[in-house]
């Protein structure tokens, strides 16, 4: 009883906090736009964020394993505050940037997250727990960008894009202030002290577990994919749609309605039915049919099929993909696994803006949807090889 009161303390948490990311990112290319950026200089500012992650999350996920989740959530949180806070007084891009980078170098609570997820599991429940915390971010993906369309108003001006900045601060000081008195600690007093004296080396474990290793790749692939095209949606639609930050927010917030009704209940049910390595196989089909139905779209239509297709995707794979890596942990290295796994989510945002806007303005703007799609049929090949997953012991 009190495992599931501090699961569901997490999960409200989560929802918050990602509530505040979501209603600034399909906001961010217009007020990078704004600002005098390009295509190319827009989604460089945008991937900062990921790259000050990619540097932070193995030191935020060791840590967490020493002190605990509940402080590394907290912190992260307060770092969003300053963050969002800073991206409302930037005055060029370059300063935009350097608000990101900040962001990301504080974001320490998305490990912390999945790591206390995983602190609240055993094999049968770890599936479901990052189901229903996937769930979260899903419903955050269709309140934020909501709230950010309807803040934004019909005609964006530098005090609308203010007003996001400001609403983002808000929702994450409040998911800290919820994390403060609603969640318990989640991992146990003999961990955190086996955690002080037993070490693991990230190289070391990746080079002894060769399983968690696909998985660590699969996950960057799957994360570049989802990058390339959150970053040049906002583009793509402009170009070819005549669309702006509006209808962008709605439909990312269609996105991340398919994803909560999947995560927070379809995808368990495939999990337990055909096993977390089928069902993140048949995501991955998925969302390579997606991107490739975005390559070709030149209709709402047929947009909106593809992005169908695409959610039913991710909200497939993203729980099982979480849980497969989570499963190669032991109790005292869950933070340090789930922090090379956030790593390289970071490094695969990282990689994709670098790539997607240079794609976007030399080959077209259907083009990173196509490479998208590729990523995702090499992360197939790389998620079937190799022996079944192990499966870590249960807590308690």
């Amino acid at each position: 009883m009190l495992r599931n009161a501090s699961l569901a303390a997490l999960v409200g948490v989560v929802l918050i906090g990602m509530t505040g990311f979501g209603v600034f990112l399909p906001i961010f290319p217009f007020l990078a736009l704004d600002l005098g950026a390009t295509p190319t200089t827009a989604t460089i500012a945008m991937g900062a964020y990921s790259f000050g992650q990619l540097i932070s999350a193995p030191l935020w996920g060791r840590l967490s394993d020493r002190v605990g989740r509940k402080p590394i959530l907290i912190a992260g949180l307060l770092g969003g505050v300053v963050s969002y806070l800073w991206l409302a007084r930037a005055g060029s891009v370059e300063e935009l940037g350097a608000a990101r980078l900040f962001g990301g170098l504080m974001a320490g609570n998305v490990g912390a997250a999945f790591a206390a997820a995983a602190d609240l599991a055993d094999d049968k429940t770890r599936a479901r727990n990052m189901g229903l915390l996937g769930a979260a971010v899903g419903f955050a993906f269709i309140a934020g960008p909501a709230l950010g369309a309807l803040l934004i108003g019909e005609t964006p001006d530098r005090a609308a894009f203010v007003r996001v900045c400001f609403a983002s601060a808000a929702l994450a000081a409040l998911a800290a202030l919820a994390a403060l008195i609603l969640f318990r600690e989640s991992l146990t007093a003999a961990a955190r002290a086996t955690a002080h004296t037993e070490r693991p080396k990230r190289s070391a474990l990746l080079m002894s577990r060769p399983t968690l290793a696909r998985f660590v790749i699969v996950m960057f692939l799957f994360i570049a994919a989802q990058a390339m095209m959150e970053t040049t949606f906002g583009l793509w639609a402009q170009v070819q749609l005549q669309w702006g930050p509006r209808e962008v927010g709605w439909t990312l917030a269609g996105l991340g309605l398919g994803a909560v009704l999947l995560q927070g209940g379809g995808a368990g049910a495939a999990t337990r039915a055909l096993g977390e390595r089928l069902t993140l196989l048949i995501g991955l089909v998925f969302i390579a049919a997606g991107f490739g139905g975005l390559a070709v779209s030149n209709v709402v239509a047929t947009m909106a099929a593809s992005m169908a297709v695409l959610v039913i995707g991710i909200g497939l794979a993203t729980p099982a993909l979480n849980a497969l890596i989570a499963a190669q942990a032991e109790e005292s290295e869950r933070g340090v696994v789930m922090g090379l796994a956030q790593s390289a989510s970071a490094l695969g945002r990282v990689a994709a803006p670098l790539a997607s806007g240079p794609l976007f303005d030399a080959l077209g703007h259907a083009t990173p949807f196509v490479v998208a799609a590729l990523l995702m049929l090499i992360a197939m090949f790389v998620a079937q090889g190799g022996p079944a997953p192990r499966q870590a012991p249960s807590p308690g």
